[in-house]
């Protein structure tokens, strides 16, 4: 990493070789982000919990988690990597970089955790917390603003639970490598296809084959 690289959103590593590290893929070397991800995770989580405690009074611990879920999912952790800089920063091996693995939002965000636990490392939990509030204040005031609100699985659920019906997912394939898998899934409501999703993790697919499902049902609801 040059000077220029180890600035990361205001934050100046003194060590940059813990930036490099938090941006090297698996693919490209054993020595990668996945340990400082699995700390990052709960920093991030921890930062955001505390800041979303302050904000939502007295509405109870379902309001805070689900507030909390909202900020720390996959895409918006991916998109917060975005508008970091971090993306352009990811080291992958050749085969990755040219499937476009460092567009998948499991590894975006996977980095951006693993940038916050290096930012904790070179510099405290004050700069670590200072870099998650910068990168997803508006995501967290969201959040707060409309504490009631459903990821799209959650809604699903939800919408089915109340109707009598089932929600289960089916993996339609799984393409790629191990280091950049593709998943296609469909979501069945009381057994028949709503929707369909891609995504480089099960979760992300499941999430946008939810998210299809959902919008179907809200447009068959207004003819």
């Amino acid at each position: 990493m040059t000077p220029t690289d180890a600035v990361v959103l205001g934050y100046t590593f003194k060590d940059g070789a813990l930036l490099e590290r938090a941006v090297t893929h698996p693919s490209v070397s054993r020595i990668n982000y996945q340990e400082l991800e699995f700390l990052g995770d709960s920093i991030v989580g921890a930062v955001v919990a505390e800041k979303l405690f302050g904000m939502i009074p007295e509405q109870g611990e379902g309001a805070l988690t689900r507030a909390k879920s909202r900020v720390v999912s996959e895409l918006p952790l991916a998109e917060a990597a975005d508008r970091a800089g971090l993306t352009p920063l990811i080291k992958l091996g050749e085969a990755e970089r040219s499937a476009g693995v460092g567009a998948h939002a499991s590894v975006r965000s996977d980095v951006f955790e693993a940038v916050t636990a290096a930012i904790y490392l070179d510099g405290g939990m004050g700069a670590a917390a200072e870099f998650v509030l910068r990168a997803l204040g508006d995501e967290i005031a969201a959040a707060a603003q409309d504490p009631g609100a459903r990821d799209p699985k959650t809604a699903l659920n939800e919408y089915a639970q109340r109707r009598g019906m089932s929600v289960n997912y089916e993996e339609i394939s799984r393409t790629g490598s191990p280091h950049a898998p593709e998943f296609h899934v469909r979501v069945l409501v009381a057994g028949s296809p709503r929707g369909e999703g891609r995504g480089a993790s099960k979760r992300e697919a499941q999430e946008r084959a939810a998210a299809a499902a959902l919008a179907v049902i809200k447009a068959g609801k207004r003819k």
